[in-house]
């Protein structure tokens, strides 16, 4: 990863952890004071050394793990703030980014984190193995 790349990637995840929902080359640009070309080829190669995840378009962040880039069923919740994950593990990973709360899904939550002890109301099954994660992260 080039030092552009770097800079760029830690953008994305500065932006993901304020709130924005939608994480793009024109966000990242703008707030970086680049050239949005330049942030579209970093995504690309961040992209392609598996980094990143995005979306079809090529131009908006679907995955910077743990966080999500898009609406899901599964939120990481700390306080009144929220974060989108892809899956209840990643919502997991985020309270353990971002401190204690609770990890929501469509029917309430799964687990809560007080002083990083994890009280459970739910469990998360692995259907893929780790290091298969990669040939289809969207079904990860």
């Amino acid at each position: 990863m080039t030092p552009f790349e770097s800079a760029v990637r830690a953008r994305v995840y500065s932006l993901l952890v304020e709130g924005i929902r939608k994480v793009d080359v024109e966000a990242v640009a703008e707030s970086g004071g680049w050239a949005p070309g330049e942030v579209a080829a970093a995504f690309s190669a961040m992209a392609d050394d598996h980094l990143i995840a995005l979306t079809d378009d090529g131009r908006t962040v679907w995955m910077a793990h743990p966080f999500s880039g898009v609406a899901t069923s599964y939120r990481a919740v700390v306080g009144s703030r929220s974060w989108y994950a892809n899956c209840a593990w990643d919502a997991l990973a985020i309270l353990s980014l971002l401190g204690d709360g609770q990890v929501h899904d469509g029917d309430g939550p799964l687990w809560e984190v007080d002083h990083g002890v994890v009280s459970p109301h739910g469990f998360v099954h692995l259907l893929v193995p780790a290091r298969q994660f990669w040939d289809d992260i969207g079904f990860t």
